[in-house]
């Protein structure tokens, strides 16, 4: 007869029962079981505390960048941290492990700062899994023009010249669009913001940001009819749209860039008040909030998410 050696038979989807069998856990903010595995969902900083040692997959999601303010690039989303491609197996021993969420970029208030990047969302395990947050979007000043580097960059300036795009960090991430003048004087718009699966537009197109990646890719468990932490969202990691704006004559750019799904929306705003669309905030995970049109504020980007999974 075979032998079945230190790690026996295998348990439900691969899971040895030997020296590291089918965990026993404890931790976040939703916790539900669906498909033969068991979720752990945190939102907020805080503790997977495990009882009894065992393998579980890990998805890590960095928060999105904030938005530029004035003619501004749109926030990057965070990267998307994991190796098969997303979810990253490890064996965890007794004890407790740190689950550190990072809240989104903020949207710039000043023509002097582009939108916030926000720090890494983490879980450190039998080793540390981390995502970095989204760049910034450009906002109108020669300093903060550019868009932020971070997970996926964020969108380029489109006030007075061309300003780029910021460049890329981690997994699953994109580049930021140029913000480009469509034509003098200052009729111009910002770049989109980097997502997950596409990088952002640049502003003489569109301005639109990248998509992001659509959940049930990732697991076809992961819905909001299974999860409320998922309650209105089909995607994370997008990047947000760049602002449009006007002063001076020739044609009017036809609004701010569109987010990819879940992130923020670019606004509109012409100094001769014609027209007036304001940006919005990212609302699914990791996603990059909107730039501003001329003269207004940027817009927050979402928070990081961390998941981890076992089988049961």
């Amino acid at each position: 007869m075979p032998l079945l050696g230190t790690f026996g038979a295998a348990s439900k989807g691969g899971y040895g029962r030997g020296a590291f069998s089918q965990i026993v856990a404890t931790g976040g903010s939703e916790v539900t079981t669906v498909g033969g595995y068991k979720y752990h969902f945190f939102t907020v900083t805080g503790t997977f505390s495990v009882t009894e040692r065992g393998k579980a997959d890990i998805l890590v999601i960095g928060a999105g960048g904030g938005g530029g303010r004035s003619i501004a690039g749109g926030g990057g989303g965070g990267a998307v941290e994991g190796s098969s491609p997303f979810w990253q197996t490890q064996n965890l021993s007794s004890g407790s492990y740190t689950v550190t969420i990072a809240a989104g970029g903020t949207g710039s208030t000043s023509d002097a700062s582009r939108g916030g990047k926000p720090s890494a969302t983490s879980f450190a395990g039998s080793s540390t899994i981390s995502a970095e947050g989204g760049g910034g979007g450009g906002s109108a000043s020669p300093e903060g023009g550019d868009g932020g580097s971070g997970g996926s960059g964020g969108g380029g300036n489109g006030y007075a010249s061309t300003r780029d795009g910021g460049g890329t960090s981690g997994s699953n991430t994109f580049a930021g669009g140029d913000g480009t003048i469509i034509s003098a004087p200052f009729n111009s718009r910002g770049g989109g913001g980097g997502g997950a699966t596409a990088a952002g537009v640049v502003g003489s197109t569109s301005g639109n940001g990248g998509e992001g990646i659509t959940l049930t890719n990732i697991d076809s468990n992961l819905t909001s009819g299974n999860f409320t932490t998922l309650s209105g969202m089909t995607v994370i990691s997008s990047g947000g749209g760049g602002g449009a704006g006007n002063s001076g004559s020739g044609p009017v750019p036809s609004g701010g860039g569109v987010g990819g799904t879940g992130a923020g929306n670019g606004g509109q705003k012409n100094d001769n008040g014609t027209v007036n669309i304001s940006p919005t905030a990212a609302v699914s995970y990791g996603s990059g909030g909107g730039g501003g049109g001329s003269g207004t504020n940027g817009q927050n980007g979402k928070s990081g998410l961390v998941i981890v999974r076992y089988a049961v």
